[in-house]
This record gives C-alpha cells, structure tokens and sequence, in this order.
C-alpha cells in the first residue's frame, strides 16, 4: 500500500466536535425527559455514534483517494472520541455540578443505602465500613462522572474505528 500522506487531524477535529456536540444533546434531552431512557433511545443512539465514526472514516477514504489501512482507521476513532469525549466530559462535569447537583446527591444517598446494606451482610468491622463509605461517596462525583463518560466514549469510538476499518480497508 502506498504512504498516506493525508492528515487524520481535520476530520478528527470536525467529527469529533460532532459526537460531542451530539453525546451534550442526548444529555440535555435525557435531562429534560426526567431520564426516562428506553431501548429505542439507546439503540438510536447506537446507531448515531456509529454512523458518526463511519462518515468520518468514509470521507477520509474517498478524499485519499480510496486509501484505508486499519490503523488510520482506528487512529480516527480514537481521536473522534477524544476530542468528543473531553467536550462531553467538560459539560458533564458543569452539568452535574452546577445545572443538576441533586442528581449527585440522588446517587450518593443510594450508594449510601446499598453499602449499609452490604456492610451489615458482610458484618464489615467499623474502620473497614468507613473505608468503604468513603470509596463510595468518591465514585458519585462529577469529576468521575465526567472521567467514565470521557472514557466511555474513548472505548466506543475505539470498537468502532476498528469494526470500520475491517470493513473498509484495503487489502
């Protein structure tokens, strides 16, 4: 195969603002529909992102003039949900700390019931019990909100980049 000399970096940055722009708006619709998610809306969605991710790879190929390999192809991917994902996170971080912080404190207090649950299932020794209510009560943040959806969104970029570039790739 011959050397691709077309830079992933435009097609990354305008696909990328993209899925973002579109992951912000499933957001704010499920926030505005009280979060009331179903089947249809995930696999909706489903489609959505793959369908992102796959016209980005599909123009890259066209406008290098047919040329794929399975590595820019994941390349892509990758870097769609990189640029994606961080602008998700930065506004999951916002949204869950200042626009919806109740919904923080909705997580925390059933975490907080669950684990007294399993600490008394598991008669946890006091120290042990705090431990853990105090690992509990981290993972409820918006800090780690935003960082599992930033990461969430890397992996599912990932998966489709590669399942793309099999398909699309030049022998």
């Amino acid at each position: 195969m011959q050397q691709e000399d077309l830079p992933v970096k435009p097609y990354a940055t305008n696909f990328g603002v993209i899925f973002g722009a579109y992951s912000i708006l499933i957001l704010v619709l499920l926030y505005a529909f009280s979060y009331q998610t179903n089947a249809g809306i995930s696999i909706m969605n489903f489609i959505i992102n793959v369908a992102i991710v796959w016209y980005a790879i599909h123009l890259y190929k066209i406008d290098n003039n047919g040329l794929l390999d399975l590595t820019t192809s994941i390349k892509l991917g990758l870097a769609i949900g990189v640029i994606g994902g961080l602008l998700y996170a930065a506004y999951t971080y916002i949204h869950y700390e200042f626009i919806q912080p109740e919904y923080i404190a909705e997580i925390k207090s059933s975490m907080k019931a669950e684990m007294e649950k399993e600490i008394k299932r598991q008669q946890m020794s006091e120290g042990d019990a705090e431990m853990t209510k105090d690992l509990s009560s981290v993972f409820a943040s918006p800090f780690v909100l935003a960082t599992l959806g930033l990461l969430s969104i890397i992996f599912k970029t990932f998966l489709i980049g590669l399942i793309v570039g099999l398909i699309k790739r030049n022998n």
